[in-house]
């Protein structure tokens, strides 16, 4: 993340991540019934646009592509696979837990990555990816726990990444 800033000018768009990201959790913590079934739904809807983007393209670059039965499939496919989770969200939300727990262990792998990059403290980075593994490894391991609490869980990802950010928009101001 800091990597695609070059100028110090831009640390307020980072500010504005990290604040958005601890609003989202506070309305997750506030909420998570209805946090879960949005999330399965906003997962839905974009696999459904995604499949429409990349049916397009298949069918839009057929003569500049010989394998465009292949987009055009994958298109198909995102939208059924869209529309099957929009229709029954409640499959998703049994799935959520490995694909949330995944994304956060991702996270945190790449905060540590850049913690030797030089530029902010690396003490902050390193804590902030090591609790995001932790986290992302409970969510993963204990789909059964992660099924009852994944909202709360998602709730405190989104506050460690969003204090995270907020502390490193003031290191790159």
């Amino acid at each position: 993340m800091e990597n695609q800033i070059t100028s110090n000018t831009n640390w307020y768009m980072v500010l504005i991540k990290g604040i958005l990201m601890i609003l989202m959790s506070l309305m997750v913590f506030n909420s998570p019934g209805g946090a879960l079934i949005a999330y399965s739904i906003y997962l839905g809807i974009g696999l459904m646009l995604t499949g429409l983007m990349i049916l397009y393209r298949g069918i839009v670059l057929r003569k500049d592509n010989v394998h465009w039965g292949w987009s055009v499939f994958e298109g198909m496919l995102d939208l059924f696979l869209g529309y099957i989770i929009v229709v029954n969200p409640l499959v998703t939300a049994a799935v959520l837990p490995m694909v949330i727990g995944f994304w956060a262990m991702f996270y945190g792998i790449l905060i540590i990555i850049r913690s030797f990059s030089g530029t902010g403290s690396m003490i902050i980075k390193i804590l902030s990816g090591i609790l995001l593994i932790i986290l992302g490894n409970i969510i993963m391991h204990n789909p059964i726990f992660a099924g009852v609490t994944v909202v709360i869980w998602v709730g405190a990802l989104l506050m460690i990444a969003g204090v995270y950010n907020v502390i490193i928009s003031f290191k790159l101001k």
